[in-house]
């Protein structure tokens, strides 16, 4: 069923296409709908877009009385939506909150694995069976990440943000009482990487709902907050384990994680049309002839054909198996290598903060390149930036304050590379179902944090737990493979290598 650009009803705090029966004046929306003022729509009699300004479709206005004429796909969207409504400020800080916990939690499973290496489990695992236990968190998040997303198209990112903070929070309750490995592989691992997804989804793609332009920078600063609360938490949780000991820090971050996100997942509103609010408006006014209802035939869940239809969507999964299969092993081994090397605890607690929080810096300053630059040539400066930092700082690193420049360094190009992904899939297959297809791209990097675990393995059998020389070259040299397929992928995008692109 198509309609008039102008033609919105607000329901249960998302944009809601209507019948052409609808009145055609701007009006304000209800008090708990996301948009609150008719200002945030413009009307547009010859064209409509789903936001994005560069990719208009093209199509006729219709009279109210033209109930029964077909269409061609596509033509069915919302109004023009306005660039960054004062509501939009909410929703990124909102998304930087939820991210601030949940992935800043995620992140520093370094001062854990630590902890465990050297006190809890010391003696009885090694540090690959240890570091399974993060990797299965990153493992679980991207591999779920098709489904989360499609789930947040079809039910909204604040439903589905909070139902993760549910499982998130339940998780780390399981982790307190864990007595073996396996069972943190089953609670901080797995289940808590099924929480993280349904969160980290929700509002990593949200923020492109509510901005036109600059959309690579309030992306940035959105998922900024991983990176910042890796910052804030890793010392903090340290001095909790130190004084209280794990299992009360565990049972402390899982009852602080409920109480602060819950609230801010309530702030999430979408702006599109979600699924479930598409059926409900098709069972209100029914069809059209032909085309609505062969193009809901023809819509999937979760559409894997776009990997065979678009070979840059191909090129940008397959980059992600190789970069992610090393991006983890500064943030999960540059604590112990620090204790190794004479750092005190505190230092190497300081040392997984300060790439946290560089690697939010990083988010916001790529965000801001992908902006003027483009967003693939953002995302190739940022991993080259990366494999050179490993091979010529982290292997030289013998002292606190090199090891300090790495962290830096690495942190804000590793940053960048989380930062620009959403902006890099937008500018190749445009905001429709985005968050379904970036979930795609982060099953390519699912893959890729499986081989990531073998980390550990090169470190315990050919450094011997303590040399730590092959797992920098093994980490270096993904990345370098990770570099190429998006140089490639730039290539065929443009053959001019110095446009934006």
């Amino acid at each position: 069923m198509s309609q008039h650009p102008s033609q919105i009803e607000e329901l249960n705090g998302s944009a809601i296409p209507v019948s052409n029966l609808a009145p055609t004046e701007p009006f304000t929306a209800e008090a708990d709908g996301p948009v609150r003022h008719s200002s945030d729509f413009t009307k547009s009699p010859s064209s409509v877009t789903l936001g994005d300004p560069e990719k208009m479709i093209d199509g006729k206005a219709e009279e109210d009385d033209d109930l029964e004429s077909a269409e061609p796909a596509g033509l069915e969207q919302p109004a023009v939506l306005v660039d960054g409504p004062p509501y939009g400020w909410v929703i990124i800080a909102a998304s930087f909150f939820l991210q601030f916990i949940s992935l800043g939690i995620a992140n520093i499973f370094g001062v854990y694995q630590n902890y465990y290496l050297n006190h809890a489990y010391k003696g009885r695992a090694s540090a690959f069976e240890i570091s399974w236990i993060g990797s299965l968190t990153i493992v679980t998040l991207d591999m779920l990440g098709p489904y989360t997303g499609a789930l947040c198209d079809y039910v909204g990112h604040r439903q589905t943000a909070m139902m993760g903070i549910v499982v998130m929070s339940l998780s780390l309750v399981a982790a307190a009482f864990a007595q073996e490995v396996w069972q943190l592989y089953l609670a901080q691992g797995f289940l808590y990487g099924v929480g993280c997804s349904l969160t980290y989804f929700a509002s990593l793609t949200i923020p492109s709902q509510w901005f036109t332009k600059n959309r690579g920078m309030v992306t940035g600063m959105a998922i900024a907050g991983g990176g910042i609360g890796g910052m804030i938490l890793s010392p903090v949780v340290s001095k909790l384990l130190e004084s209280l000991g794990l299992r009360w820090t565990i049972l402390i971050t899982a009852i602080a994680q409920a109480a602060l996100l819950l609230p801010a997942a309530m702030l999430l509103r979408t702006r599109i049309e979600t699924g479930r609010e598409r059926a409900r408006r098709i069972q209100q006014y029914g069809y059209r002839k032909g085309e609505s209802l062969e193009q809901d035939k023809k819509r999937k869940f979760v559409d894997w054909s776009i990997l065979r239809t678009n070979r840059r969507v191909l090129l940008l999964f397959l980059t992600g198996i190789p970069v992610v299969a090393g991006y983890f092993a500064p943030f999960y081994f540059i604590s112990t290598y620090a204790t190794q090397n004479g750092a005190s605890s505190s230092t190497a607690a300081m040392l997984v903060g300060v790439m946290n929080g560089s690697s939010a810096l990083g988010r916001v300053l790529t965000g801001m390149a992908a902006d003027r630059a483009g967003p693939i040539n953002s995302l190739f400066t940022v991993l080259v930036t990366a494999c050179l930092s490993v091979f010529l700082i982290w292997s030289f690193a013998k002292t606190v304050a090199v090891m300090y420049v790495f962290a830096v360094i690495y942190g804000i190009a590793c940053g960048g590379f989380v930062s620009v992904i959403p902006t890099v899939t937008g500018s190749i297959c445009g905001l429709d179902r985005l968050t379904m297809v970036t979930g795609i791209i982060y099953a390519g990097m699912a893959i890729g944090a499986v081989i990531g675990t073998s980390s550990g393995a090169i470190l315990d059998t050919i450094g011997g737990g303590t040399d730590y020389t092959s797992l920098i070259v093994w980490t270096g040299s993904v990345l370098a493979i990770g570099s190429s397929c998006v140089f490639v992928l730039k290539w065929m995008t443009n053959r001019n290598m110095f446009v934006k692109v």
